[in-house]
């Protein structure tokens, strides 16, 4: 059932990509992303090899320049200059997938990418909380994690130690998450860990003085804007590629038109939702004791 959701999903949504792309809403956003002085950041989970390849390609031909994390930083902190078409690319939960689909491209075509690394799940049984925990190990283990940070391309940051959404916790508990992560990854692989990735992209203003006091330079978030000189280094903007869509889709999503464009659907469809089930729970007549019942003996 799920992969005839997918295969739907995917033409429909494809099939608006290729409207918006005709449309020229992707070329007026690349315009705006090739002017300077703007960096574009895209965030991955874990692609399939040819979406990643896909996606690599067409930011090289459409001329992007791929950036590190600590250019990012530079740029973001000491104002040096953003090259034109600065893009950078960074990976959430660290999927064990990465080893075979994403890595071997990175080290042949020299991209520099940042992996955001939940540091228990990697220690522990490798299994994520929002997956089935059926079937082989999802996240990289110690080793492999190690073997990967050793590369030149990748840079490894924090993504708490158990994949925590940051909004939910306080004091002590938000700075275990963010001190013990940068601890343990910085022990692994033997380099500064300055960088930072919010689960779920979800913050509430209390982790900026925790951040700082850890040593972090750059938090990012999974809101949908470019990068500027002006951007707030602890709530850093980043445009989301989703596993598994079709090419097209994948375009809009790097530039940004996707999430504008998909809003006001998703809206509709939800209210449309909510009003159904206000309908149905009107006309589905309150429970009833039935006949004999025990209750009130």
């Amino acid at each position: 059932m799920h992969s005839v959701y997918l295969f739907v999903r995917n033409i429909v949504c494809g099939l608006l990509a290729i409207f918006l792309i005709a449309a020229g809403c992707v070329r007026r956003a690349r315009k705006r992303a090739l002017s300077g002085n703007v960096i574009t950041a895209i965030y991955f989970h874990s692609p399939n090899r040819q979406l990643f390849w896909r996606c690599r390609q067409w930011l090289v031909k459409n001329g992007y320049t791929p950036i590190s994390a600590g250019e990012l930083m530079d740029m973001l902190t000491l104002h040096k200059p953003i090259p034109r078409g600065a893009v950078w690319l960074s990976f959430d939960d660290g999927f064990r997938a990465l080893r075979e689909n994403v890595l071997p491209l990175v080290r042949e075509y020299k991209v520099p990418i940042t992996l955001f690394i939940p540091s228990g799940i990697v220690e522990g049984d490798g299994m994520f909380p929002w997956l089935p925990k059926n079937g082989p190990r999802q996240s990289l283990t110690l080793p492999e994690l190690k073997e990967i940070a050793a590369y030149s391309e990748v840079t490894i940051g924090s993504h708490t130690v158990n994949h925590v959404v940051t909004a939910r916790v306080a004091g002590d508990a938000l700075r275990y998450e963010l001190a013990e992560s940068k601890r343990a990854l910085e022990s692994w692989t033997g380099a500064m860990v300055e960088c930072f990735a919010y689960p779920e992209g979800r913050y509430d203003g209390r982790e900026r003085q925790a951040l700082i006091e850890c040593g972090y330079k750059l938090a990012a978030t999974t809101n949908s804007a470019l990068l500027t000189p002006d951007s707030d280094p602890y709530l850093a903007p980043r445009f989301s590629v989703a596993d598994n869509i079709s090419f097209p889709e994948a375009i809009c999503n790097m530039v940004g038109v996707w999430s504008p464009a998909t809003s006001p659907i998703k809206r509709v469809i939800r209210r449309g939702h909510e009003a159904l089930s206000g309908v149905t729970q009107h006309l589905v007549p309150p429970r009833t004791a039935p006949p004999n019942s025990m209750i009130g003996r």
